[in-house]
Formats: structure tokens, C-alpha cells, sequence
């Protein structure tokens, strides 16, 4: 069997609609527990958690009848590439630049990389339609209002971006 017969096979048996989605969703949510810590420390309680909102997040999806194969192939993608980049634009920097992780280290310590971060990441998220879920029944359910939902919403995320870097330096 070669090997685009077997990719077939897999898609065919809903692999990369569910259990891919679902195992990355619930891998995610478990780190994220674990770090944090919200529910304890008990691994089962966290994986328990985790796999039971990996359902409830891959349900939307299906209720609504988007997919999420191409978008997570175009959210992973991108995310790889610019990986890459920053590999590779290290890799050059620290032929030039000495003791260049100790400067990243003292650099990273300020929140605003931490947003830098986030924001690239959701602009990510958006650009490969990872939010398509979301957005397909919204478009479906108001038709030719579209535009007023989406002037309302990009106030409400510019808003929501402003707040929350302005009360980033507050204590």
C-alpha cells in the first residue's frame, strides 16, 4: 500500500476530522491543567477534564458542519514556519551577537513579548479560518448583516486589545 493510499484510508475513517483534532485539543488542554494546576494535581482529574472538553470543543464544529482539517493544516503550517524563521534568524544572530541567549533571556522577561505572542498566534488562528466554526453559522444565521456584525465585532476586539494593554502595567 503506498503511502498517499494510506492518507486516503485515514481520511476516509475521519482521522484527521476527529481523532487528530481530538488528540491534539486534549493533549493542549492537559498541559495547560497540569501547569496551572486549576484542578490539583491529580493527573487523573486533569486527563479526565481534558478529554471530556476536547469532546465538547470538537462538537461545535461538527454541529455546524465546518471541518477542521484545512484550517488546522493551514494553522499548524504557518505556525512551523514561523518557527523556522526564528530558528534560523537565531541560528545567524548567534554568529554575531555573543552570549545571545543570556540578551533573549533578560529580554523575554518583559509581559510585552508575551503579547507579541498572543497576538501573532490569534492573527495565525484567523488567517488559516481556524475560527470558521464560529464564523460559518454567524454568516448563515444573519445574512445581509453581515457587515454590522463584523464592523461591531472588530470594535469589540480593538476594545478588548486596548484594555487589555493598558492595564498590563497596573498594579
Amino acid at each position: 500500500m503506498a503511502f498517499p493510499e494510506v492518507i486516503q484510508k485515514l481520511a476516509s475513517l475521519g482521522f484527521y476530522d476527529f481523532i487528530l483534532p481530538f488528540i491534539i485539543i486534549s493533549a493542549i488542554l492537559y498541559a495547560i491543567l497540569r501547569k496551572t494546576k486549576v484542578l490539583g494535581e491529580s493527573p487523573l482529574i486533569n486527563g479526565i477534564v481534558s478529554v471530556g472538553i476536547s469532546f465538547f470543543i470538537l462538537l461545535v464544529p461538527a454541529l455546524a458542519g465546518v471541518s477542521l482539517v484545512a484550517p488546522l493544516t493551514g494553522f499548524f503550517g504557518q505556525i512551523i514556519i514561523v518557527i523556522l524563521i526564528i530558528a534560523f534568524g537565531l541560528l545567524i544572530t548567534g554568529l554575531f551577537v555573543p552570549n545571545l541567549m543570556e540578551k533573549m533571556m533578560e529580554w523575554m522577561k518583559g509581559s510585552a513579548v508575551m503579547w507579541v505572542i498572543i497576538i501573532i498566534v490569534f492573527l495565525l488562528a484567523i488567517s488559516s479560518g481556524l475560527f470558521s466554526f464560529i464564523t460559518v453559522p454567524i454568516k448563515n444565521a444573519l445574512g445581509s448583516r453581515l457587515d454590522t456584525f463584523i464592523v461591531i465585532l472588530i470594535v469589540l476586539i480593538a476594545v478588548g486589545i486596548i484594555a487589555a494593554v493598558s492595564a498590563g502595567g497596573k498594579k
